[in-house]
């Protein structure tokens, strides 16, 4: 691997070359071999079995790590001891990700601290290198929330009552891409109308759905064949298909007064569970069907906007941050006060009330 960083002159090893072969020694984890590169799998293997991270979390964990193995593959886990660790450490955060935002980087710092941090209890490191790197600066942005007219539009022009129920969830509800991917139908408790959420970090929390159109939507899924083991969400099976003529896009003339008709038939697949990419693209197939993006669209109205819509829409309905907290299922309230965009109007509105207040 240390060759591959840096081939010698009489080699004729180019630096596109090179680069290529960085990249397959990352695509079939053979950047493993390298002395950091084996202690990388031995702390994916205590994350995963131990300690009980799903793949996503570890695809990226796994993706950080191993840019830090191949930049210092001729380099052990003993040369990462501080002080002389963190100025690797700085190296590396300059070379991969110096031009990356600020939360990229305090992620890449966060992993960061967590594979030293199992370095220093399980295989002897003297000191965590990642703890003396600060946290990026993070600069304030306005948050964009979906429009009443964007949410009653996207539910109103969905057809299928699987898309209509996961817009809903999305919308409404505050479930993020992950905790929709997971619904199936065993998780709903129609006597309580109640849906088990299965969601980041392997997270449960139930959420109630006083919605009585959405659990009409839920009967007429299950009138469509839908079982207990069911995904919410499909996987679409396109083809083209023998029909009858008078259903046909093409029709074949066969000879002796014959014809075939044909046409592309969509079938919905709700056997396996969706991925995140899938999930997607069913969302902005969502918004085409409701005008709301142009045709083949896949950026600018990203689904985890509904997160935020939802949650902020349950702070200024109940002024109750608990509540807030109980929708978005989060462990710690500090991350709801994150998603409850509060704006100029909501504080007038609060003002006129102390007013009132004061007066009686």
């Amino acid at each position: 691997m240390s060759a591959l960083l840096a081939p010698s002159a009489g080699s004729g090893l180019t630096l596109g070359e090179a680069a290529r072969m960085i990249r397959e020694a990352v695509k079939d984890r053979s950047y493993r071999a390298t002395p950091l590169g084996l202690e990388v799998a031995r702390y994916y293997r205590w994350k995963k079995n131990e300690w009980g991270a799903e793949d996503t979390t570890l695809r990226d964990y796994e993706a950080i790590l191993r840019n830090l193995c191949v930049l210092f593959a001729d380099l052990k886990l003993s040369d990462f001891a501080p002080p002389v660790g963190i100025e690797r450490l700085r190296e590396a955060h300059d070379h991969y990700w110096g031009e990356a935002s600020p939360r990229t980087r305090n992620k890449v710092r966060s992993v960061w601290v967590d594979f030293f941090e199992w370095a220093v209890r399980e295989r002897g490191l003297y000191g965590n290198p990642a703890r003396a790197l600060a946290r990026s600066r993070t600069r304030d942005t306005e948050k964009e929330l979906f429009t009443k007219h964007f949410i009653e539009r996207a539910l109103a022009c969905q057809v299928y009552p699987s898309d209509y129920c996961g817009v809903l969830l999305i919308l409404r509800f505050a479930l993020r891409r992950g905790g929709l991917a997971n619904v199936q139908m065993k998780h709903f408790d129609w006597d309580h109308r109640l849906l088990t959420v299965h969601t980041k970090g392997g997270r449960i929390h139930p959420l109630p759905i006083p919605d009585e159109t959405f659990w009409a939507k839920l009967l007429e899924l299950q009138a469509h064949g839908l079982g207990p083991d069911s995904y919410l969400l499909y996987h679409r099976d396109t083809r083209r298909m023998k029909v009858t003529v008078d259903q046909a896009e093409e029709v074949l003339n066969l000879g002796h007064g014959k014809q075939q008709g044909y046409a592309w038939i969509t079938r919905r697949r709700h056997d396996r569970p969706p991925t995140g990419k899938l999930v997607h693209h069913w969302w902005y197939r969502c918004l085409e069907n409701a005008d709301l993006v142009p045709k083949g669209t896949t950026a600018g109205q990203n689904m985890h906007r509904g997160r935020h819509t939802s949650i902020t829409a349950m702070v200024r309905g109940t002024h109750n941050m608990k509540l807030a907290q109980d929708l978005a299922g989060h462990v710690d309230p500090r991350t709801t006060f994150a998603y409850a965009h509060l704006d100029t109007a909501d504080l007038a509105d609060a003002l006129r009330g102390l007013y009132e207040l004061i007066e009686d």
